[in-house]
């Protein structure tokens, strides 16, 4: 992905969640995969923004979060189908992991930096980290940002 495209992105949205090599905005709503939209329902990015802000989640937090956007937790199977086959649409690979009888666990590859944590904040600092360069190694500047 261009640089300056992702740039278009952070300008756009002043503050994210991102974890890994994926990004949440909140207005409007929309999941990024190393900088390219996913065009999720907003059922789907409901459940993948609670992942991505947790890692993982019980049936009981799938349940609430679903019933907040008038889904409910019988389509959940469904759910997950359809964000797995969008990802797959995008050659990312599968974000999820069901733990039977528990709930879902994000599955996810690590940012430029070679991080899986949450990160919160504004949009600049993830454009720069989102300038995809796989197995990038992290700096000792970027390993004491990480460090919260």
């Amino acid at each position: 992905m261009e640089h300056r495209h992702i740039h278009a992105i952070a300008d756009a949205h002043p503050a994210m969640l991102w974890r890994g090599a994926l990004a949440v905005t909140s207005e409007p709503p929309e999941l990024f995969w190393r900088g390219k939209p996913l065009g999720l329902s907003p059922a789907e990015i409901a459940l993948m923004t609670l992942l991505v802000r947790r890692g993982r989640a019980a049936l009981g937090d799938i349940a609430e979060t679903l019933a907040g956007v008038g889904a409910n937790i019988s389509s959940l199977n469904v759910l997950t189908y359809r964000i797995r086959r969008k990802f797959a649409a995008l050659g990312a690979p599968d974000p999820i992991e069901a733990r039977r009888q528990w709930g879902l666990v994000l599955r996810v590859e690590p940012d430029a930096r070679g991080s899986t944590a949450l990160w919160i904040g504004s949009a600049e600092p993830w454009a720069d980290a989102m300038a995809w360069q796989p197995h990038a190694a992290a700096t000792p500047q970027r390993e004491a940002e990480r460090r919260f």
